[in-house]
């Protein structure tokens, strides 16, 4: 059938045919095709960017108001701990002292 060959058949490597420099229809039209998915995608996507877009733009500000509140918890627990007055107490004398710091101005 076939002769033996003691040495495999080296098969000759044909580059495919380059193409031409300039832009085909086809081209053009699976670009146009992709442009409009993602602008579609886009538009899909924009409610949500526009509602919650301002909240991550504050974030770095409700972070220092996170710390802020975490800081003053940690200082009451910490004042009650070494404190040896009643808790009611304590909470009515700080009531006191914040009704007496602020007075709000009114401008009529």
């Amino acid at each position: 059938m076939y002769p033996y060959r003691p040495y495999p058949i080296s098969y000759q490597f044909v580059p495919p045919p380059a193409k031409t420099a300039g832009f085909s229809l086809s081209s053009i039209q699976k670009w146009t095709g992709t442009a409009q998915q993602f602008i579609k995608t886009a538009n899909r996507y924009m409610p949500y960017v526009q509602q919650y877009g301002p909240m991550v733009k504050n974030f770095p500000a409700m972070w220092k108001l996170y710390k802020a509140f975490n800081e003053l918890d940690s200082a009451e627990t910490a004042e009650q701990k070494t404190d040896g007055k009643d808790k009611k107490e304590s909470a009515n004398e700080k009531v006191a002292e914040r009704r007496s710091e602020s007075i709000p101005k009114l401008y009529i």
